[in-house]
């Protein structure tokens, strides 16, 4: 039996690897700006985590998932082709969850926030200290250069 090639997105990510994204948006002096889950969250109540979420059927690609998820999240209109690929976490059971790079800076007067209990933004450090979400962790760690270290 010959199956089918896997449906790749532009990024070089398995589509069906993909559940959700994450997005990744700093300011003009490098801190990320996380949100605080509220304590009704699904996953990882009252922890800090990046913004993002499900892909949908209707997303043409993941970073219009990611553009979507910060219109939603913020109030931030963006292209998808204003966002980098900047690194992804794979979880044991394979699933990938890219996290993409808002490449322009934003501000508080940028956003409104519609989702979770609240947001800050912080530095490397700061984060690490955080009870955040494993994504976050993970790519604190790991990347240390996408928060300026």
């Amino acid at each position: 039996m010959i199956r089918p090639a896997p449906l790749m997105d532009p990024c070089g990510i398995e589509r069906a690897l993909v559940r959700s994204v994450d997005v990744l948006v700093q300011d003009a002096g490098g801190r990320t700006l996380l949100q605080f889950r509220d304590g009704a969250a699904r996953t990882y109540p009252l922890a800090w985590s990046f913004w993002g979420g499900a892909v949908d059927d209707c997303d043409e690609t993941l970073a219009h998932a990611a553009a979507r998820e910060l219109e939603e999240e913020l109030g931030v209109s963006v292209r998808p082709e204003e966002f980098e690929l900047a690194g992804r976490r794979v979880a044991r059971s394979g699933r990938t969850a890219p996290l993409f790079r808002l490449v322009r800076a934003l501000a508080w007067t940028d956003i409104t926030i519609h989702e979770g209990a609240g947001a800050g933004w912080f530095r490397r450090a700061e984060i690490l200290s955080l009870p955040a979400t494993p994504s976050v962790v993970f790519h604190a760690q790991e990347s240390p250069r996408l928060f300026g270290d």
